[in-house]
């Protein structure tokens, strides 16, 4: 096919994103989320595929460099439409029964009140296709435990949001922090990572959390100042810059409830107030720490992990109001 102008002129990065081809393999799954919701296009699912293997650890060995990746692209759909019933759609009662499939201790009732059994059948299919992938994993019991824990801090900050969604009043910068960061999934992608390491020494697993910690929030910070616009428009209001201008009074909480203020209004006023900019500042001074520090860990190289990060806001950056 030839490239058309609108293509040409998108950034490189933007545009090798676009041309990622996903395993034909994934392509039921793909077609069965479209068939059940319109929540995301297909760029969503390049702008995953493609940044994957930019913080991919290290110490992943290279014949399961692939299914560590499909690992995480199947168990991402499962997340981002958990994510979207609870925070676009707050439909907490199939969320409440979808979150419940990755935990043998618990069992879903697609006969519950109020379920949607077409997105419950949806999570269930990328479920197991994440379980079938993991258990190819030659670590996999070794952090299995690890995962699960990872796994329920997600869930919990999906829950957190739907809570600010229906009452603003709730939402603080710290809550943003603790609760939202989260959200990005890093420890989960870090604990599949660990799962196809069989060289990984448990020795470093504290480094390579505490590193993870931080990664984690360069992740969460370009991805706020990315998608806030977008979210207004979808009346999500979980970003930490949106947080913020309500804290700081550049909008109200009834300006943003209100459908007869336009958003670019609001946007706009929040691009004046600086927020962006003072978020891109705390990323750029903990990126120098991370990237400035030499770690004592011998079968994971920290500084390509980090480095990933950078790669990762670049996208963001470029591809912003695209995904």
């Amino acid at each position: 096919m030839a490239t058309t102008t609108t293509t040409r002129q998108l950034p490189r990065i933007v545009r090798d994103m676009t041309r990622t081809e996903l395993p034909a393999e994934l392509d039921p799954l793909i077609d069965h989320y479209a068939a059940v919701t319109e929540d995301r296009d297909e760029l969503l699912w390049q702008w995953l595929y493609y940044v994957f293997p930019g913080f991919r650890l290290s110490s992943v060995a290279d014949e399961h460099a692939e299914t560590a990746r499909k690992t995480k692209f199947c168990f991402s759909l499962f997340m981002t439409v958990l994510d979207d019933l609870s925070e676009r759609h707050r439909d907490k009662e199939t969320f409440e029964q979808g979150r419940k499939i990755p935990f043998v201790s618990t069992q879903c009732d697609a006969d519950a009140p109020g379920v949607d059994a077409d997105a419950l059948g949806l999570l269930e299919e990328s479920w197991a296709l994440t379980e079938a992938y993991l258990d190819q994993a030659p670590r996999r019991a070794d952090f299995r435990e690890l995962f699960e824990f990872d796994l329920r801090q997600s869930l919990n900050t999906m829950d957190y949001n739907r809570l600010v969604n229906d009452g603003p009043q709730l939402a603080s910068p710290r809550g943003a922090e603790l609760y939202d960061t989260h959200n990005m999934l890093l420890f989960i992608y870090v604990d599949i990572d660990l799962a196809f390491s069989p060289g990984f020494d448990r020795a470093d697993l504290a480094t390579l959390r505490d590193v993870t910690w931080d990664a984690q929030r360069l992740a969460r910070i370009g991805n706020w100042i990315t998608t806030w616009e977008r979210e207004l428009d979808e009346c999500d209001y979980t970003s930490r810059v949106v947080i913020e201008a309500i804290e700081r009074g550049v909008v109200s909480e009834a300006e943003i409830r209100d459908v007869d203020v336009p958003n670019e209004r609001l946007a706009s006023r929040i691009k004046d107030a600086g927020i962006e900019r003072e978020h891109l500042l705390t990323w750029n001074e903990t990126y120098s720490k991370l990237v400035s520090t030499e770690y004592d860990v011998d079968t994971v190289d920290l500084h390509a992990f980090v480095d990933g990060m950078r790669h990762l806001l670049e996208v963001d950056v470029k591809a912003r109001g695209l995904k």
